[in-house]
């Protein structure tokens, strides 16, 4: 028994001394861990808030040194700029975990913001060792091999992720969508290095392709476009350049990675970049993510206040705008592009009380040219419903520049929405003699012809006015209305194409000539191969709304289907209906678009 009693406890002591053993070890190894870190920098310039953030994670990773603690104090370094002291603490991170590819990862990303292209392929070289199938290490580490001249390793790189399936390339866990494969990007940038190294025509096929492949696809558009011009091709490289404007530019592939630094940054151009970027890439959920964070944590930045209302208001959610307007309106009242810009969109959401607040500060502004001032007047006659307003700023203002045409202009379009026709007709009169080639004159009596009801005349001083000011949609919709009524083909032709001459990139229009081209009761005038480009134009442009879309979707299908190629109208036809149903479109038109498909398949 006693034996017994003798070996338990010798047992507890040696168990108690191996349990000390490895805390002292791993407490020695954490030391050393912990002295290696990196002093924090000066932080004098940087806001209370961010100081305290970085004393607070830094002492924690000094108390407990993990692989977690130190990898996320150099993301806070790295998301904030301190590119040295992150460096140091993702090598210790690499060091305490070389399996972990993460942190290879986040210093090989570090070194390309460096420009340190050697490096950065040591890192994504570790990276890809231990997990092959991250694709975008594969994509920055073909970038660092061409910006040190390897072209060959550059192409090879580019072309294994070109000829891979886009089921590789999805994305999870991501807060963006990623709109197009890591393919398309490796596409593109293979394409410049085939133009730039001398081989024109295999660039030039890399881009149709890539294309053909992903259409909305703008950077592509662009780069055909520069090359076209290289080679004097002015024609083609107008119209590459001219679609390339109808899309988005989107310069980088979605990183899920990288974006999960932005929730460790504190830095107001840091952050401001990757809002914009967002919203640029029509990523606006994950642009409100960002604004909300932002918002929260550098609360004190006028930037970040400004960007989040103006997302808020293009985002139909005005209200949530309403507890940071009196912030805003203090810290930019001196700026009255940016105090105008939000006024207006407050306007536009129907938040009329607020707006007026901005609109009044607006109106206290000096140093405005009085053009600018009379906007303003229409502003509170039009926007505000502040009538009296309106016209007795616009008639201080008459009193004060009574010579500026453009002071003159606003008087008599005021008085038109007035329904002053003496006041208008004299103010017109006034403004004919200031400025005789105003292209506004010939609107003016062109509305004043139309409330006559003059149709006519109305026509004819709206043509002239077109001629001069082919951009003023209400006189398109004017002349092409009548212009339809009367089965006036060629004149409804005209109107489009000098349109879009003047606006090439305006989706309305663009759906609007596609429609009509494949529509025209004049089979002269019917041309489903231009149909087909002007609807697919309207379908992928970014500006296009819903509407837009749908009609456009529609067109495009039966463009497709009069050019004899029945599996692209039905795909396109499909996808329209689809459209249509999730925007909730009513069901007879969804329907008669059912009707149509049954009607192609046959």
């Amino acid at each position: 028994m006693n034996r017994k009693k003798i070996l338990l406890t010798i047992s507890s002591i040696v168990v108690f001394c191996m349990g000390l053993s490895y805390f002292l070890i791993n407490k020695n190894i954490e030391n050393q861990y912990a002295n290696r870190l990196p002093e924090i920098p000066d932080l004098n310039d940087t806001s209370i808030s961010f100081q305290k953030y970085i004393v607070n994670v830094n002492a924690k990773t000094i108390s407990k040194p993990s692989v977690t603690n130190l990898g996320k104090l150099g993301m806070i370094y790295h998301a904030n700029n301190y590119f040295e002291q992150a460096e140091v603490c993702y090598l210790l991170a690499i060091e305490r975990a070389p399996k972990e590819w993460i942190w290879s990862y986040y210093l090989g990303c570090l070194k390309r913001e460096l420009s340190d292209s050697v490096d950065a392929i040591k890192n994504f070289n570790n990276v890809l060792e231990i997990q092959p199938n991250i694709y975008l290490a594969w994509y920055y580490k073909a970038e660092a091999h061409n910006q040190i001249g390897e072209t060959t390793q550059f192409e090879e790189l580019l072309e294994s992720l070109v000829g891979m399936d886009k089921k590789y390339f999805v994305l999870k866990n991501t807060k963006r969508t990623s709109y197009f494969p890591l393919s398309a990007y490796a596409s593109l940038e293979l394409a410049k290095s085939y133009h730039s190294s001398g081989k024109v025509l295999l660039a030039e096929n890399q881009l149709k392709k890539l294309i053909a492949s992903e259409n909305s696809f703008g950077p592509a558009y662009k780069q055909l476009s520069i090359m076209y011009a290289e080679k004097g091709n002015r024609k083609l490289s107008e119209y590459y350049s001219e679609r390339s404007k109808d899309l988005e530019d989107y310069r980088s592939p979605v990183d899920p990675w990288l974006d999960k630094l932005s929730f460790h940054s504190r830095t107001e151009t840091y952050l401001l970049k990757q809002i914009e970027d967002a919203i640029r890439s029509n990523n606006l959920l994950w642009a409100m993510e960002l604004v909300d964070f932002s918002l929260k944590k550098i609360p004190e930045n006028k930037y970040i206040v400004s960007k989040a209302i103006r997302l808020y208001l293009s985002m139909n959610m005005g209200r949530k705008a309403l507890p940071y307007l009196d912030v805003h309106l203090e810290a930019f009242k001196n700026d009255y592009n940016e105090i105008i810009g939000v006024g207006k969109g407050l306007s536009n959401s129907g938040l009329k009380s607020a707006a007026k607040k901005y609109f009044l500060v607006a109106e206290k502004s000096e140093n405005q040219k009085p053009e600018t001032k009379s906007r303003l007047a229409g502003f509170f006659f039009d926007r505000l419903g502040m009538k009296e307003k309106g016209v007795a700023l616009m008639n201080e203002l008459v009193a004060q520049y009574p010579n500026d045409p453009a002071v003159i202009g606003g008087a008599t379009f005021l008085a038109i929405q007035q329904g002053d026709l003496i006041n208008a007709k004299k103010y017109l009169l006034r403004l004919e003699k200031l400025d005789s080639k105003n292209p506004r004159i010939n609107i003016f009596n062109g509305i004043l012809a139309k409330n006559a009801g003059d149709v006519k005349g109305a026509i004819k001083y709206y043509e002239s006015a077109f001629k001069e000011t082919p951009d003023q949609v209400f006189i398109i919709n004017y002349l092409t209305d009548y212009y339809r009524n009367n089965k006036m083909w060629t004149e409804l032709a005209d109107v489009y194409k000098t349109a879009l001459k003047f606006s090439p990139n305006n989706p309305f229009i663009q759906e609007a000539y596609g429609s009509f081209l494949i529509n025209c009761p004049n089979e002269h005038i019917r041309n489903p191969k231009q149909a087909k480009e002007f609807s697919e134009r309207a379908l992928i442009n970014y500006r296009s709304d819903m509407r837009t879309q749908v009609v456009a979707g529609q067109s495009l299908a039966m463009a497709y289907f009069q050019l004899n190629e029945k599996d692209k109208a039905l795909y396109y036809l499909q996808k329209t209906i689809n459209t249509a149903k999730d925007a909730r479109f009513p069901r007879e038109f969804i329907a008669s678009l059912e009707g149509k498909l049954r009607e192609f398949k046959k």
